[in-house]
C-alpha cells in the first residue's frame, strides 16, 4: 500500500441499493469503533451515473441511523479499482466483471460472503424494485456480513501500516 489509509470499494450493479448501503454500514461501524484511516466508497458495474439511491434503500438505512440520501451512483472505473486496496462485490458476476476489466487485480477482489472465517460464499440478493421489507433484509444481511469481516479489514489495515513502517 502506497498511502496512509486503507481504501475499500463496494461494488454492485447499479450503485443504488446494495453497495451504497454497504458503504454506509461500514462507515457507521468504523465510526462506532473509533477506527480511522479507512476510506469507504462504492460503485456499480452498470450504474446510471448521478442517480440517487433508491427510496427504499434510503428509508431502510434511515431506520438504522444512516443517511445515504446524498449518495449518487457512479460507474465502476479502472481508476476506482486501482485506488482500492480491497474490492468487495455482492455477486460472482461482479467479481468476474472486475477481473475481466482488470485481470491484474484479482488478488484484491472478493465476494462479500466469501471473505474470512464463517463466510458462506453466497451472494447478496439485489432488492431493486422490491418492497421495503426486502431492503431491510438486504440491509441486515449486509450489516451481519460487514461486522463478520471487520477483523479481516482491521488485519489488512494493520498489515498495510506495518508495510509502511
Amino acid at each position: 500500500m502506497q498511502h496512509d489509509r486503507l481504501n475499500i470499494l463496494f461494488v454492485c450493479t447499479g450503485n443504488s441499493c446494495r453497495s451504497p448501503m454497504a458503504e454506509g454500514i461500514l462507515k457507521k461501524v468504523l465510526e462506532e469503533n473509533g477506527i480511522q484511516n479507512i476510506r469507504v466508497e462504492s460503485a456499480g458495474t452498470f450504474a446510471p451515473v448521478g442517480n440517487p439511491a433508491t427510496t427504499n434503500a434510503i428509508l431502510c438505512m434511515i431506520e438504522h441511523g444512516i443517511d445515504i440520501s446524498q449518495h449518487r451512483a457512479r460507474l465502476l472505473t479502472q481508476r476506482l479499482v486501482d485506488d482500492a486496496d480491497l474490492v468487495i462485490v455482492m455477486e460472482r458476476a461482479h467479481k468476474i466483471f472486475v477481473e475481466r476489466l482488470l485481470p491484474t487485480v484479482e488478488d484484491k477482489v472478493f465476494l462479500l460472503k466469501a471473505i474470512g472465517e464463517g463466510g458462506s460464499g453466497g451472494e447478496v440478493e439485489d432488492p431493486i424494485g422490491g418492497v421495503l421489507e426486502m431492503y431491510r433484509r438486504c440491509r441486515d444481511e449486509l450489516e451481519t456480513e460487514i461486522r463478520r469481516i471487520l477483523p479481516d479489514i482491521l488485519r489488512l489495515r494493520q498489515d498495510a501500516d506495518d508495510d509502511d513502517a
